[in-house]
């Protein structure tokens, strides 16, 4: 691995946060107000935030990349398993033709949750092997289990339906299993469609900092997540885990703290490899979110599974996790979060023990040092506004995914694919309503602080909250936008060939 090399006053930044966040730890817990519900509400809200702002800042300590190893010649044995159930044809088919035209593969399995005549007799044409099931017992984690037992490859690139790979896929991550410990080696999801609302102008994603930014440092702790994409796994790793975990939603992440936890190692390749089709409109982007949310939690707090619990990762993995999943919890932490201040705001009752105004001066420091922690070591892939505003939108599938940690969270929703850019009319106005409960309490910060009432908790409290309503309508407003704008995407109107070679001549934009 090759260390990225960050300014040599990051160290020293990086100690001098964790000192800082002990301190208002400890500050943070002595002043709190136990005679009024709030106070402990706040303070369990706060100390969340530090506890999320330490594991993740110290899992983006330290940065690497992999050495490039590609190889001339492919010798091993790598089949290519593409798991589809419901994507239609016009969808899958790109995949197919992409994944035949890999250099070094053997075998292409379409492994088709639906048997459908249709997808049978397109995988015929391309050469590819068509492998049905009649159920859709552990969904996709089971369809790829099943794949599993029709091939004897060495090594197995896994694909989604809608993710079309690139002719030097094999060649450019086969030679990383040199190594005999390596277990997989994943590439970052990558996408054509950048017209799609997760993508701003200048090419930032919403998934950016993840691959970008945060992939890389989990190859210096060797905690790299298999993403269930874009991804190639050593046969014996997947047989030591008894093949992909079926038991959660989320069965790629679950499937990587798996190999990690016998001992495997990881490998991410910061290089796009594959490009697939993003989300297209409000719907499916939560029920994606949804389903990542549930299914983190699930593996945390109800699985043996869980990095809390499990034998055999290292403490940097257990952190890395853990830090992954326990951000699924921001969801009703925001939510609490708006109810404290608008609570102190009617009753006129600070949560905390002292002058409110030295704690609204502590906290919004401590706050914006926190961010700015964050875009440092974020290393470029941070945005203030659009990262921040996404984190906001998150809020509604984070809450609707609490269930799973008190019920059974295992159905596995496809994401569907080729929509249209709008959206149910519902599901927006849960998220109008949300802003506009932010919007509520700040308005009523604002009255307050022109009738002179509660002056200084109106104050911070309006301030606190003008953040969290800007981002929320920032969401909005370019969602609004993207919904209305004219024209059909550019490969509306190609044939599978045509958006297989389109793709691969493409020069793109990525994390």
């Amino acid at each position: 691995m090759i260390v990225h090399r960050d300014p040599r006053w990051f160290p020293a930044l990086f100690w001098t946060f964790l000192a800082l966040a002990a301190a208002f730890a400890v500050w943070r817990t002595a002043v709190v107000d136990w005679t009024v519900w709030y106070g402990p509400v706040a303070w369990l809200i706060e100390l969340f935030g530090v506890l999320t702002s330490v594991c993740f800042m110290l899992t983006l300590r330290r940065a690497a990349s992999a050495e490039p190893r590609t190889v001339p010649e492919v010798v091993s044995t790598v089949d290519i398993l593409i798991p589809t159930a419901n994507e239609p044809p016009l969808v899958l088919e790109p995949t197919v033709i992409g994944a035949v035209r890999v250099r070094g593969v053997r075998n292409v399995l379409v492994l088709d949750d639906g048997d459908r005549p249709e997808v049978r007799e397109m995988a015929a044409r391309h050469g590819a092997r068509y492998v049905a099931r009649t159920t859709n017992e552990g969904a996709k984690a089971g369809n790829l289990n099943n794949g599993l037992r029709f091939t004897d490859a060495e090594f197995v690139v896994t694909l989604d339906a809608d993710h079309i790979p690139l002719p030097e896929f094999i060649e450019r991550t086969i030679g990383y299993f040199d190594d005999p410990r390596v277990g997989f080696v994943q590439s970052p999801q990558s996408f054509y469609n950048q017209e799609s609302f997760t993508y701003r102008r200048g090419g930032w994603h919403e998934q950016g900092m993840f691959y970008g930014g945060i992939q890389p440092t989990k190859n210096y702790t060797n905690s790299a997540i298999y993403t269930g994409t874009s991804a190639i796994l050593r046969r014996a790793a997947l047989d030591s885990t008894d093949g992909f975990a079926p038991d959660t939603p989320t069965e790629d992440i679950h499937t990587s703290l798996r190999i990690h936890a016998r001992g495997w190692r990881s490998v991410y390749l910061r290089e796009p490899l594959a490009y697939g089709l993003e989300v297209e409109n409000l719907r499916e982007y939560y029920r994606t979110r949804r389903r990542w949310a549930a299914g983190s939690l699930r593996l945390l707090f109800r699985h043996p599974d869980s990095p809390l619990r499990v034998r055999g990762l290292t403490g940097w993995q257990r952190l890395n996790y853990f830090s992954a999943m326990i951000t699924h919890l921001q969801g009703p932490m925001r939510v609490l979060y708006l109810l404290a201040p608008l609570a102190a705001l009617i009753t006129g009752v600070a949560p905390v023990t002292g002058p409110y105004s030295r704690y609204g001066f502590a906290f919004l420091a401590f706050t914006v040092v926190s961010v700015w922690i964050v875009v440092l070591f974020g290393r470029g892939h941070y945005h203030l506004l659009h990262s921040e505003a996404f984190a906001v939108a998150d809020t509604v599938p984070m809450i609707s995914a609490l269930k799973a940690i008190a019920g059974n969270e295992r159905k596995f929703g496809v994401t569907v694919k080729r929509t249209d850019r709008a959206s149910s009319t519902g599901l927006k106005n849960i998220y109008r309503l949300y802003a506009l409960a932010n919007l509520a309490v700040l308005t009523l910060a604002v009255v307050r602080l022109a009738q002179g009432e509660h002056v200084a908790i109106a104050a911070w409290a309006g301030a606190f909250v003008a953040l969290s309503t800007g981002y929320a309508f920032a969401f909005l407003i370019s969602m609004e936008r993207y919904e209305r704008a004219p024209g059909a995407p550019w490969y509306a109107s190609l044939t599978p060939e045509q958006l297989y070679a389109a793709v691969v001549a493409r020069p793109l934009v990525t994390a």
